[in-house]
């Protein structure tokens, strides 16, 4: 009997050893694929990180070259197709001094001059809306008063402007960032909202600059303020702005319901993006 059980147990510790043998076998392939698993994700990783940092910087060359063709385009409506119309309208002038015109011809000459009038007024209008002076000249605050103003009086939309008298400057990224998201949120407002009122408020602290743009309009469809907010191409709406704040290391909020749009953009400023205020 003695020669049977001890047959028994080498042979059970035998199977014993295999069985641990296979399991350490299977737990060092596990560890193996757990391993190669860890190092796949680290390079998607990586590669998203690399891709998402070169689509950032591409989203920045393109918001730069807009900003440039806009400046561009804005001086020759200005330079070009402004002096063309003032050299026109000097030469109806000198019509209109001729004696001998016959009734009609004096009649058309007056309708030419007012309509030269009016389209020198909307090629001035339209070479400051693609591009101010006065953010260049004088600053974001003047250029705000300008804009909100003039919007007021193109869309019939009661809008003020808060803003602190000694705003100051800021560098001209941020001043442009500011200002065409404005822009693109009153001209939304205009478009889509169905509001009568729009507030824009611009606050500055040591440590950051806010701009909110408020309306009671009938607000933003869920979907769409996702949409917005999303992954979507440069240069559409708000999505364009989103990478505007982003370069610059702002956030952007947008808080919509029945009542109204309020939409919060909020930028970090160190002391080299501060210049002395404005003297008033």
């Amino acid at each position: 009997m003695r020669v049977p059980t001890i047959i028994s147990v080498l042979r059970s510790a035998k199977r014993a050893r295999n069985r641990q043998r296979q399991v350490q076998g299977l737990l060092l392939q596990e560890k193996e694929s757990a391993s190669k698993l860890r190092t796949a994700r680290d390079e998607l990783e990586q590669r998203v990180e690399e891709r998402t940092a070169a689509a950032r910087q591409l989203s920045a060359r393109l918001l730069q070259m807009q900003d440039e063709e806009r400046r561009r385009i804005a001086r020759e409506l200005h330079d070009s197709a402004g002096q063309m119309v003032a050299a026109l309208t000097m030469n109806i002038d000198q019509m209109k001094a001729v004696d001998g015109a016959s009734r009609e011809q004096a009649r058309l000459l007056a309708d030419s001059d007012v309509i030269m009038q009016h389209l020198n007024k909307e090629l001035r209008t339209m070479s400051h809306l693609l591009h101010p002076p006065l953010l260049d000249e004088v600053g974001l605050s003047s250029a705000l008063d300008w804009y909100v103003d003039g919007f007021t009086k193109r869309s019939g939309i009661l809008t003020t402007l808060e803003l602190a008298s000694d705003f100051g400057r800021v560098n001209s990224d941020l001043e442009i960032a500011v200002f065409r998201l404005v822009q693109e949120c009153l001209t939304n407002v205009h478009r889509h909202s169905g509001s009568s009122r729009a507030v824009v408020r611009l606050k500055r602290t040591r440590q950051a600059v806010t701009l909110e743009i408020e309306d009671e309009g009938h607000g933003i469809a869920p979907e769409k303020k996702s949409l917005l907010l999303g992954s979507g191409p440069v240069g559409v709406g708000l999505r364009g702005m989103r990478e505007r704040v982003l370069q610059l290391g702002g956030t952007l909020r947008i808080d919509s319901e029945d009542g109204g749009t309020t939409i919060r953009a909020m930028f970090p400023i160190g002391k080299s993006a501060v210049s002395a205020p404005e003297v008033a």
